[in-house]
């Protein structure tokens, strides 16, 4: 396998700031419940994976947008000690940094509700201005928490330059038919991809997906691991799960899974050996309550892949 270490990635996403609530179960309509815990921690998916890229070992930059608040200037600060290059996360005075209100209950299970702020207003403009930032990359990384004409003027400015586009269609939502062919990798969990492909089984969505243009199609099955399929390999390929010692947060797993995978794929490594050391990201990830935290480390990473 190719080693997680080289290789530069740019993310074009979301920036948030999460608010998590901890209760036992979650509240029925006009229901009041106790919560047991309460934090905030950094998010949003763009965010979460640029941690995630960056932890695994990628070189980094992020292109988003954050509030001229509190919470905005605490994203640009943990963004640059983690080492990843901020000059594209552009200061918003017209708007907050974006939001997100997550409920866990008693078996790590959420509910998420955002508040788009200042992502609503990442535009096509921040995304030429980084023309020569995407074009050296080797991983173009975005997801739908921000407008999709920008996500497609960046998938664009990613093919112009041969840069592989990595795409995490989360939220799930409608797509412009030109931007399906500019998807190297769609990754999607089982939600997403009936929404997308219209069709409860994965195998079946895959398919469906592929068909629209996408190049390969790696659907997220939680704690069963995924599924690789491809334009020259329409068979599915099951990429196993690893074994988790206790759940406590599944909110940062996919991100978890998207950002180690951008960064071994940046690294030289097949969609399927990307794909396992998404898998092991994602096992990790839900053992940590908060996103951005639960973000594991090249080493974390290695140590479960070597350990199974």
């Amino acid at each position: 396998m190719a080693s997680l270490f080289g290789g530069s990635v740019v993310v074009v996403g979301s920036c948030n700031i999460d608010m998590v609530t901890r209760a036992t179960r979650f509240p029925s309509a006009g229901e009041h419940l106790i919560a047991s815990d309460f934090g905030t921690y950094l998010g949003g998916k763009g965010a979460n994976q640029a941690f995630a890229a960056a932890r695994a070992g990628a070189s980094v930059s992020m292109v988003g947008r954050v509030g001229s608040d509190a919470f905005g200037t605490q994203m640009i600060e943990a963004l640059a000690e983690a080492g990843i290059a901020i000059d594209a996360v552009a200061v918003d005075h017209d708007a907050p940094t974006g939001n997100a209100s997550i409920w866990l209950d008693a078996l790590g299970e959420n509910r998420i509700l955002i508040f788009p702020g200042a992502n609503a207003r990442v535009s096509k403009s921040d995304i030429r201005k980084q023309l020569g930032t995407i074009g050296a990359a080797s991983v173009l990384l975005v997801q739908l928490e921000v407008p999709v004409d920008t996500i497609a003027e960046a998938c664009r400015a990613a093919r112009d330059a041969g840069v592989r586009v990595v795409l995490n269609a989360a939220p799930a939502s409608h797509l412009p038919a030109d931007l399906w062919t500019l998807i190297d990798v769609l990754v999607v969990n089982q939600t997403e991809a009936l929404a997308l492909g219209g069709d409860t089984d994965p195998v079946r969505s895959s398919r469906v997906l592929i068909s629209k243009g996408v190049g390969t199609v790696v659907i997220t099955l939680g704690g069963a691991g995924c599924i690789v399929m491809s334009d020259v390999n329409p068979e599915p390929i099951a990429i196993q799960s690893f074994p988790v010692r206790s759940v406590v947060d599944t909110t940062g797993a996919g991100d978890a899974f998207c950002g180690a995978l951008a960064a071994s794929l940046a690294s030289g490594a097949s969609v399927e050996e990307a794909a396992r050391v998404g898998n092991a990201a994602g096992s990790l990830a839900v053992e940590v309550l908060g996103a951005i935290p639960s973000m594991p480390t090249y080493e974390q990473i290695q140590r479960r892949l070597q350990g199974h």
